[in-house]
């Protein structure tokens, strides 16, 4: 069993709300995303938009089979969505001046009975909380974790690196595309956190873990809880981005 909320605001700085999101229908598939778009104008939403539009048509186009679906047959189902989704962002942009130059990160995680697969492009991130602490799923595809794998900077300086909003990889900027796909052992008590940077950013992951147990989300009504002082947290610090995020609690099957 799998209980979920969602969250996404503009934050306290941005007129626009340019991220966008995907949860599942009330009978699955147990699909969940979240996007977020870059580029001036209306770009960025476009983009973001347009990302989770192509997979909500793709799951609508397959719905009778993906509930069947083998963990191989999933990843290429994703593959052929975000592809899709790729070449129509990278496309519509040749009809436009306005659109030129957007493009949008893209995490996308599917969940089978003991095992999350997640699909991934640009610095949106993907964790997984419980009582033994964190992990980062995900790798930021961005200038600052290039140089922090590189040993040029600290861990402590991502997060305030001038050029830390910088992406090497992204939906929609390229006609090719590397998606990395990571497959992750769940388990019942585990909560997977999908969100943009709009969050992380302000919270660093040990911070959101002790919100996530503060109100111990194993309590049925506590998911609600626990989104809300998050998201509010994320703004009493300033807001800068716009904040999304998915919280899903995996009980059982």
């Amino acid at each position: 069993m799998l209980r979920f909320t969602v969250r996404s605001h503009p934050g306290c700085i941005r007129d626009k709300n340019e991220d966008c999101y995907f949860i599942p229908p009330e009978k699955g598939p147990f699909i969940f995303a979240v996007a977020d778009g870059m580029g001036g104008h209306a770009a960025g939403e476009v983009a973001s938009s347009l990302s989770i539009e192509a997979l909500e048509k793709n799951i609508a186009r397959f719905s009778d089979k993906l509930q069947s679906y083998s963990l191989n047959e999933m990843k290429n189902f994703l593959k052929e969505s975000i592809l899709k989704a790729n070449k129509e962002i990278f496309d519509i942009q040749s009809q436009s001046s306005d659109l030129k130059g957007m493009g949008t990160t893209f995490t996308v995680a599917v969940f089978f009975h003991q095992e999350l697969l997640i699909g991934h492009i640009g610095d949106s991130q993907a964790y997984l909380f419980n009582e033994s602490g964190y992990v980062q799923i995900t790798e930021d595809h961005s200038l600052v974790a290039e140089l922090l794998k590189n040993g040029e900077i600290e861990p402590d300086e991502v997060y305030d690196h001038p050029q830390r909003h910088l992406l090497t990889r992204a939906l929609g900027t390229s006609s090719s595309l590397n998606i990395d796909f990571y497959t992750e052992g769940i388990k019942p008590g585990d909560c997977i956190l999908l969100c943009t940077d709009g969050l992380t950013n302000v919270l660093r992951p040990a911070e959101i873990r002790d919100i996530i147990f503060e109100y111990d989300y194993r309590e049925s009504n506590n998911l609600e809880k626990v989104a809300d002082r998050l998201l509010n947290k994320a703004n009493e610090l300033g807001g800068p981005d716009n904040i999304t995020f998915e919280l899903i609690c995996y009980d059982k099957f």
